[in-house]
C-alpha cells in the first residue's frame, strides 16, 4: 500500500527579486528566465525585508507604511522531486498570500489562482518529474486583479497593509490519485447525526472500489463508522448519514464542544492500492432565521459583537497562528461579547479554529464594498468563485454562523440576490444576507442595518436618560443587527507611536498632531485630552450597549469598534488601541456589567434632578444566558461618592427565564433628603453577582441666581457698564446668549467617526474640565463630562480662544479635532482693563426652572467670583472679548 499525503515544507530562504516593470506582461526577459539574485526568508512580507519604497511621508488619514510595495515580487527555489512520487497528485500549498500567485516550473507558467479569502493550492502534478530538481519560479502581485473598492479590508492600506508575501504554511504536497478534496459535515441535532459530503477526486481513469473509515473524537467521545466508496468518474460524490448517539453535546457560545472527524479512505484500482486521510473540526450546531433573533440550536441568541477591520499594525497583516487569534478572541469574550464581524474580509483558519474553542459567533465577508456590485462580469465571476471557495474552505467550522456579502453594497442587487440565493444553496449551515446597510435583497435571512422600514436601528450615541429603546424600528421580517453601533471619537494618545517601532507601519500622522498641539501651546495637555474624551466615549458605549440591550427584539449590536480603526482619516473610537491593548479607560470587569449574557438595566427619565424630586427607576434583566435564573433576589440601592448607602430596597423574589429582556419590578427614590450638591449613584444587582450602576445627579433649587452686587455685575451684554466696571477693578460675569456669539456649536457628544474622513462641525471631541478650580467647588464635577453636562452643553457656544495668551486656559475647554488643535472654551476668566471678568457662554434664560444641573453651575460660579478666590492673572485685551461677540 502506498503511503499517504506526504509533505515537504518550503519555509526558509527563498530567491527573491522586485519587478516593478512589470516584465512578465511587456515579454521583457522575465524573472523566471534567470536565477534571481536576492534573497527572502518566507513565510513573511517584503514589509519585513524593508523592500519597496522607503516612504518619507507622514501620511494623515492613516498610519504611514514605512516601505510601500505594489506589483508583482518574484520567489524562487530550486526542489528536488522526490522518486517515491511517482504516480502521485503534486500540488504547492500557499496557506495566505495577496493577491495573485502564479507558478512557473522550470520557464513555464504551469498555475494561476487569484483567491483573496483561501490557500492558493496549485495542482502541478503534470509539469514536474519525480526524480527531478525543477526550479519553481513564484510571482505574487499583490495589485488589484478586478477594478474592486479599494478600501475592502482584504487589500487595503488604511488597515493591514496591501502586503506582498505568503503567509502561514508553504509546502509541497503529494497524494495518492485517488484523494478526497472535499469533506463537508451537516449536523442535525434533533436526531443526534451528522450528514457527511464527499468528493473524492478520481485520476485514475478506472473504477474505484474501497472504503472510507470515519473516526469522530472528542472529550470522552469516540466513534467509529465505514462505509463503502465505489465509482469510475473523475469526481466521485457520495454523502452518508452517521448517527452519533446521546453522548454527542452539542456547540454554542456557552459551551463550545468541538469534535474531529477523520475521513480513512482506502481504495483499490486494479491491482494498485490507494489511501488518503482528511480531518475537518465541526460541532452540534445548526443556525436558524428566527422572528427577531438569530437562533442556535433553536435558541433565540442576541450578538453583542465587535467589527474586525484586518486592523493589525504590528504585523501588517492578519494572523495565522492560533495564538495570537485566540489572545484577540479571548480580550473580546473578556469584555462580554459573543460575536464579531469581518467587514469585507475573511479571516484564515487560525481565527475559526479559536472561535470554535472559545464559542465566538463570526459573520463573514468578502472583499466587496460599495459600488461593487456594479455591472463588471469579470469581477463579477471573481466574487462568484470567492464565495463558494469560502464556503468550501471554513463551511465546517461551528463559529461560522453568519455569511454576508460585503459592506454598504450600491449598484445591480440582481447580481446580490444572485449570491445571496446561490449561498443559501450551497451551503444550508449559516445564514446569508445580500449587504450591510444597504438594499435588502428577497434572499436575506437576516440584515445589518442603521435602518429598516420602521425607522432607524443604529445607535451611535447615548441620552441622559434611559427610558427608550429600538424595539418598533428592530421588528420587522429577519433578524436586525445595528450596524456599526457608536463610534465616538477620542483624542489620540500620543504615547502609542513609541509602539510601532518594530512594526511595518508607523503613527507618523500622530506626530503631526503632537507637532501641531505644540505650537499652538496645549502639549502639556495632550494626555489630559486622551483622557477627559475618552471617559466620555466609555460613557456613551455604555448607554449604546444597554439601549440596544433593552431592545428585546434587536437581534444584536456590531461596536464600530472596541479597539480602534487606523484608517480613513483614523478614527480613535476604541477602548483598546489598534494593537488590542487597553488603552486604561475600561476594566473589561466594569464593561461587563453592561455587555454580557445577563445584565441588569434600568429604565429612567432623565440624569439631573432638583432636590424635591422624586427618581423612579424600572428596572430589567437583560438575560441571553444559557439557564433561567430562578428564585433571583433583586437589590437596589443608592449610595454617594464616599460609597455610604442613602436609600435600598428590594423587589420581589422572582424566576427569571432566558434568552428575553424581563420588567422585574419598579422602586422610587424621594430626593428631599440631599440638601447639599451630589452625584449619587444608582445601584441594581440580581443575585449579588450581576451587579449594574447609573450615576445621577441631585442639585438644590437654588432660586436665587445672577444677582449682580456693587462688587459683582451680571450682564450679558459687553457694554459701557460692564467697561466701566472692569475699569474700576472691578469683578464682571459675562452670559452672552449662545445665538450672540461667535464661534462653533456647542455639543455633548465627541465627533462621530473621525474628523477626517467626517468633517462636520463642530469637530470636537468632548470637552476637559478642569475639576480642581475653584469655580467648581459648588458643582460635583469629573475632569470629564458626564450625563449631569447634557444641558449645559447642548445650550452653549463654542468660543475661538487661540488668539489669547498662551498660559490662559478655560476652565470648562473644548477639545478640538487632533488635525486642528485650536484652544477652544465655553467658560474662561481673565484680567481685562485692571478688572476681573468670566465668562460662561451658556445660554442662561431658556427653562431655566427644568434645568437643575445649569442653575448648580450659576450657583457655584455666584460663589466662587463673590468670594476671595476670584483673581484671573492673565490679562487678555478687551478686543479679544469683543472678537467673539456679536453687535
Amino acid at each position: 500500500m502506498h503511503s499517504q499525503t506526504q509533505t515537504i515544507d518550503l519555509s526558509g530562504q527563498w530567491g527573491f527579486q522586485t519587478d516593478v516593470m512589470d516584465f512578465r506582461r511587456g515579454s521583457l526577459s522575465p524573472r523566471y528566465n534567470h536565477k534571481l539574485q536576492e534573497t527572502i526568508t518566507l513565510p513573511g512580507i517584503t514589509d519585513d525585508h524593508k523592500i519597496g519604497y522607503k516612504v518619507p511621508y507622514k501620511y494623515i488619514d492613516r498610519l504611514t507604511r514605512k516601505y510601500e510595495y505594489m506589483g508583482p515580487a518574484w520567489y524562487q527555489r530550486d526542489i528536488e522531486i522526490p522518486k517515491e512520487w511517482k504516480g502521485k497528485r503534486i500540488f504547492m500549498y500557499f496557506e495566505r498570500t495577496h493577491w495573485l500567485s502564479s507558478i512557473y516550473v522550470d520557464t513555464k507558467e504551469v498555475s494561476k489562482i487569484d483567491y483573496i479569502s483561501v490557500p492558493h493550492n496549485h495542482d502541478l502534478t503534470e509539469f514536474v518529474t519525480p526524480g527531478k530538481t525543477h526550479r519553481f519560479t513564484v510571482c505574487i502581485d499583490n495589485r488589484f486583479q478586478y477594478n474592486t473598492h479599494k478600501w475592502n479590508h482584504a487589500h487595503t492600506e488604511f488597515t493591514q497593509i496591501n502586503w506582498n508575501g505568503i503567509l502561514g504554511e508553504i509546502k509541497l504536497m503529494a497524494v495518492d490519485p485517488v484523494y478526497i478534496d472535499d469533506m463537508q459535515v451537516y449536523p442535525n441535532i434533533a436526531d443526534n447525526s451528522i450528514k457527511v459530503k464527499m468528493q473524492v477526486n478520481n485520476y485514475t481513469n478506472k473504477d474505484v472500489t474501497g472504503t472510507a473509515t470515519f473516526t469522530i473524537n472528542g472529550q470522552n467521545y469516540n466513534l467509529n463508522k465505514e462505509i463503502a466508496v465505489n465509482g469510475k468518474d473523475s469526481i466521485i460524490s457520495f454523502e452518508d448519514v452517521i448517527q452519533l448517539g446521546k453522548n454527542i453535546k452539542l456547540w454554542d457560545e456557552f459551551n463550545p464542544n468541538v469534535y474531529k472527524i477523520t475521513c480513512q479512505l482506502n481504495t483499490s484500482v486494479a491491482k494498485a492500492k490507494y489511501q488518503n486521510e482528511k480531518s475537518v473540526d465541526f460541532g452540534m450546531r445548526e443556525v436558524k432565521q428566527g422572528k427577531n433573533h438569530v437562533l442556535v440550536n433553536n435558541r433565540p441568541v442576541h450578538m453583542r459583537g465587535t467589527v474586525e477591520n484586518a486592523v493589525f499594525p504590528k504585523t501588517g497583516y492578519a494572523p495565522v497562528d492560533d495564538a495570537e487569534w485566540e489572545r484577540i478572541l479571548k480580550i473580546m469574550k473578556d469584555y462580554g461579547m459573543n460575536h464579531m464581524r469581518f467587514h469585507s474580509w475573511c479571516p484564515p483558519a487560525a481565527a475559526f479554529r479559536m472561535a470554535d474553542k472559545l464559542g465566538i459567533y463570526f459573520e463573514v465577508e468578502m472583499p466587496m464594498w460599495g459600488k461593487d456590485a456594479e455591472p463588471d462580469e469579470a469581477r463579477y465571476n471573481f466574487f462568484r468563485r470567492e464565495m463558494r471557495a469560502i464556503l468550501k474552505e471554513y463551511g465546517n467550522h461551528p463559529s461560522f454562523v453568519l455569511y454576508c456579502n460585503g459592506n454598504e453594497i450600491t449598484g445591480n442587487f440582481d447580481f446580490i440576490e444572485e449570491l445571496t440565493a446561490t449561498g443559501r444553496e450551497v451551503d444550508s449551515r449559516h445564514l446569508f444576507s445580500g449587504s450591510t446597510a444597504r438594499t435588502r435583497v428577497k434572499s436575506d435571512q437576516y440584515y445589518v442595518s442603521q435602518q429598516t422600514n420602521k425607522g432607524p436601528v443604529k445607535v451611535y450615541e447615548g441620552l441622559p436618560y434611559t427610558d427608550w429603546d429600538r424595539n418598533k424600528e428592530s421588528d420587522v421580517d429577519v433578524p436586525v443587527i445595528s450596524h456599526e453601533s457608536g463610534q465616538r471619537c477620542i483624542y489620540p494618545d500620543f504615547r502609542e507611536i513609541d509602539k510601532y517601532a518594530n512594526s511595518p507601519v508607523e503613527a507618523r500622522n500622530f506626530e503631526v498632531f503632537r507637532d501641531m498641539l505644540e505650537e499652538n501651546g496645549m502639549l502639556d495637555q495632550a494626555h489630559d485630552f486622551f483622557k477627559a474624551s475618552g471617559a466620555l466615549t466609555v460613557v456613551e458605549y455604555k448607554a449604546v450597549i444597554e439601549a440596544l440591550l433593552r431592545s428585546s427584539k434587536s437581534a444584536g449590536f456590531q461596536l464600530l469598534s472596541i479597539n480602534d480603526f487606523p484608517g480613513q482619516g483614523y478614527a480613535p473610537v476604541g477602548i483598546l488601541d489598534p494593537f488590542w491593548d487597553s488603552k486604561g479607560l475600561v476594566t473589561a470587569e466594569k464593561f461587563r456589567e453592561s455587555c454580557a449574557p445577563t445584565v441588569a438595566l434600568l429604565r429612567y427619565e432623565k440624569s439631573s434632578f432638583f432636590n424635591n424630586e422624586v427618581f423612579t427607576g424600572k428596572a430589567e434583566v437583560y438575560n441571553f444566558s444559557n439557564a433561567a435564573i430562578k428564585n433571583a433576589k433583586i437589590k437596589w440601592s443608592l449610595t454617594d461618592e464616599s460609597g455610604k448607602t442613602l436609600k435600598k430596597g428590594n423587589l420581589k423574589t422572582q424566576n427569571i427565564g432566558n434568552d428575553d429582556v424581563f420588567p422585574v419590578g419598579d422602586f422610587s427614590i424621594p430626593l428631599n433628603g440631599i440638601t447639599s450638591p451630589q452625584k449619587l449613584t444608582v445601584h441594581l444587582s440580581v443575585n449579588d453577582n450581576v451587579k449594574n450602576s447609573w450615576n445621577i445627579w441631585v442639585y438644590p433649587k437654588n432660586e436665587t441666581l445672577m444677582t449682580s452686587t456693587d462688587d459683582v455685575l451680571y450682564t450679558t451684554v459687553y457694554d459701557a457698564k460692564a467697561k466701566q466696571q472692569l475699569a474700576q477693578g472691578k469683578k464682571v460675569v459675562l452670559l452672552p446668549m449662545p445665538n450672540k456669539v461667535k464661534g462653533r456649536k456647542s455639543t455633548f457628544h465627541n465627533h462621530f467617526w473621525n474628523p477626517i474622513m467626517f468633517a462636520w462641525p463642530p469637530m470636537t471631541i468632548g470637552c476637559l474640565i478642569h475639576d480642581q478650580e475653584p469655580v467648581f467647588d459648588n458643582f460635583v464635577t469629573s475632569y470629564h463630562t458626564d450625563w449631569q453636562w447634557w444641558d449645559i452643553l447642548e445650550n452653549a457656544k463654542v468660543i475661538e480662544m487661540q488668539d489669547t495668551p498662551r498660559e490662559l486656559r478655560p476652565f470648562l475647554q473644548v477639545i478640538d479635532a487632533y488635525d486642528s488643535n485650536k484652544k477652544l472654551g465655553i467658560g474662561f476668566e481673565a484680567n481685562v482693563n485692571g478688572g476681573k471678568l468670566l465668562v460662561l457662554a451658556v445660554d442662561t434664560q431658556k427653562k431655566m426652572d427644568e434645568r437643575p444641573a445649569t442653575r448648580q453651575l450659576l450657583e457655584s460660579i455666584d460663589k466662587y467670583v463673590k468670594g476671595d478666590k476670584f483673581n484671573p492673572q492673565v490679562k487678555v485685551e478687551e478686543s479679544f472679548i469683543q472678537s467673539f461677540l456679536m453687535k
